[in-house]
This record gives structure tokens, sequence and C-alpha cells, in this order.
């Protein structure tokens, strides 16, 4: 159990974390891991900034373990996405603590975890606790963003060693062991200019779009729901097209936001769009289109059955609910298409996450400490 003074200590490194702006566009993370390597020399960490772009940094640590052989990795992000416009009862960047919940934009997704991991490898540290192997703490930048700072992590050759992960994102205290991948696509259609009263001069690119996605409503994925991921699914959630009303639009792009299953390839996205546009054609001899991927993050699932499953289970001290999310996570390039063995859990509600007003129990917050104390102390990666 953590003692009072462990508490407000613990709430203080949330504090720094949440009240640091690492709103993402742009991030600015290097000034929260300059924060942080401060305060973890104190305790005798020596950390590693890895600044891969101006102000974007990943903090990374290596605490020695009783053995060696394979790594633990322990990782969170620390950038957030912005505040919104609608007015916050508490200040974005305050950390406010009421009622037993501690309010400020990330503090569920997820400064949350990221205080609660780190404040239980400081206590493991200065209990002179030796974990069963080595466990490497990565803090990424730009994981909202195409998870820049895992994916400059993997180049730089940083999953070498790993043997399993741990990612601390909001799982409201359950277990995850699966979640989707994400193929974001930009389908852009062509036309021809003419002036707004003589359309029968041009071909309107907008209306091309519209024949499009009506075709594409039709498509239907062609492959078996995941035991636990169900479905894949796809959302249109951007367009843009024409530059003035008086002009017929030679160009209309729009966004479709893929989420994946594990089994599902970019193949059977294209198969689903070159079928749209096919259908098209059949009835529009000048249809003109094509499509390109703008962000492809693998999904990811725990091995069915893998002790890391029971360890876990050990750490939280009772039978957690296990299930899987449609969010996609630094684990998208982290762990990608191998078969690591990776389960996420972190304190913060998933359905608080990019919401105003956003919260996290403190009552969760020092339970997910004690669990990554346990689950890191005492997990074991054979060699």
């Amino acid at each position: 159990m953590l003692k009072k003074a462990e508490m407000e200590e613990a709430l203080a490194l949330l504090h720094i974390l949440v009240s640091c702006d690492t709103v993402n566009p742009p991030g600015n993370e290097k000034a929260l891991v300059l924060k942080l390597q401060t305060l973890l020399l104190a305790e005798g960490i020596e950390c590693q900034v890895d600044e891969f772009a101006p102000n974007r940094a990943n903090l990374i640590f290596r605490i020695k373990g009783e053995t060696t052989g394979k790594d633990l990795l322990v990782t969170g992000h620390l950038d957030t996405v912005p505040p919104g416009a609608i007015p916050w009862k508490y200040g974005p960047f305050s950390c406010a603590i009421e009622n037993g919940y501690a309010y400020g934009r990330g503090v569920a997704d997820m400064k949350g975890s990221d205080a609660a991991m780190l404040y239980a490898l400081i206590r493991l540290k200065r209990k002179k606790v030796l974990p069963q192997q080595d466990v490497v703490f990565l803090a990424t930048a730009g994981e909202e963003m195409f998870c820049l700072g895992s994916r400059h992590f993997v180049e730089c050759d940083g999953m070498r060693n790993i043997g399993a992960v741990l990612v601390g994102e909001p799982s409201n205290g359950d277990l995850l062991l699966a979640h989707k991948g994400a193929a974001w696509v930009e389908v852009t259609t062509h036309g021809q200019t003419a002036h707004g009263s003589m359309p029968h001069l041009g071909t309107n690119a907008i209306l091309a779009m519209n024949k499009f996605l009506t075709a594409f409503s039709k498509q239907k994925f062609n492959i078996p729901p995941h035991p636990v991921l169900g479905m894949p699914t796809y959302s249109v959630d951007q367009i843009q097209g024409g530059v003035a009303i008086n002009v017929v639009p030679d160009s209309c792009t729009c966004g479709i936001d893929f989420r994946t299953i594990p089994g599902q390839s970019q193949e059977d996205i294209e198969n689903m769009l070159q079928s749209a546009f096919a259908e098209v054609k059949l009835n529009d001899g000048e249809f003109k289109a094509e499509y390109k991927f703008t962000c492809l993050l693998p999904s990811v699932s725990c091995p069915t059955g893998d002790k890391i499953i029971a360890y876990a289970m050990q750490a939280a001290g009772k039978d957690l609910k296990q299930r899987g999310v449609n969010y996609f996570t630094d684990a998208s390039s982290l762990v990608g298409n191998t078969r690591l063995p990776m389960i996420i859990y972190g304190p913060g509600e998933d359905a608080q996450a990019h919401q105003p007003n956003e919260r996290l129990s403190v009552t969760k917050f020092f339970e997910a400490i004690e669990f990554y104390e346990r689950f890191i102390s005492n997990y074991r990666i054979e060699s």
C-alpha cells in the first residue's frame, strides 16, 4: 500500500506531466522530457533524451534486472490531443483534483499511466528491488499523429532485445489484449474546370466523388470477425473540393479511416476501393480517380493464453476483464505483426480519451502504481 507521503509525491509527479503542454501538433515533448530527466537523475536513474526532430523527443532509460536475456519494455506516450473549443470546468493543464478525480488534458490518455509507471519504477529503485530481467522504459513523442516517436525507436533498433511489452494506454483497469490497426486512405477524383454558369463544358470532380462514395458504401469486408475485436470498420471523415462557388471543381479528395483486425491485409482494402472504382466506370467512362495510403499501422494481438496474462492477473490480485479496443497505440509500430507478448493496462477510462473535462480516478491511479510495481518486479521472460 502507498503511504500518504507517497500518494502526495505521485500526485505531484502527475501534476508535472499534465501541467506541461504537449498538445500535438506541435507536441513540444522535449520540454517535458527534460523535466522528467531532472527528476529521475535525482533518483539515480540515468536517462537518454532522444530528440529526433526539433523539440520532439523520446525519454528512454533502463533498470537493471537479476538476469540477462530479453528485456521488458514499459511504454507510454507524452503527447496529447488539443483541449478543443468547449470551455473546461478546470483548466486543461491545471491537474485540478476534486471529489476523487484529477482533471486535465491527457490525464487519462495517458499521462496518468506515465506518472504511475514512472513512480512504480522510482519505488523499485528506492527499495533496491531488482526486476526479473532488465526493464526498458520508453516515453514517446508523437503517438497521436502516426506514432512518430515509437517508429523512430524501432528504426534505431530499439526493439532488438525486447521480449515483452507493457503499454499503459487507458483501459479503465481492464486487461486489453488486442487493438485494431489504422489504414488511412486519401481518395481523389479528377475532373475539368469550367465557368459555373457553363457546367456542361467541365467535369465536376465533386459529383464524381459522390458516385464513388455511393459505390463504396456497398462494399463489404471479405474477412471473418476477430474473436476479440470483431469486424473491421471504416468511416469517411474528411472531404474537400472546389476553389470557388462559380468554378466547376476539377479535384475532390476524401479521407477514409479504416480500423483493421489481425489477418487483414492492405490488399483487402485496395480490393474494396478498386471494386468501387470499377462500378462507377461501368456507368461513367470518363471517371478518373486514384488513392493513396497516408497511414498504415497494423493491428496487434497478444498470443492466446500467453503467460503474461497470468502475471497481469497476479499483479492485480484479482481476475481482470479481458477485452480489445478499436483505437490504436504505439504497440502498432513496436509490436506490429510479431508474436511478442503484449498487454495494455492503464488507470484511465478509455471513454475519457479526447473528451472535454478529461478526468482520472485518483484511486485507480494509485492502484495502477501498485499494479505496475508488482508486474514489473515479478514478470519473467524465459530465455
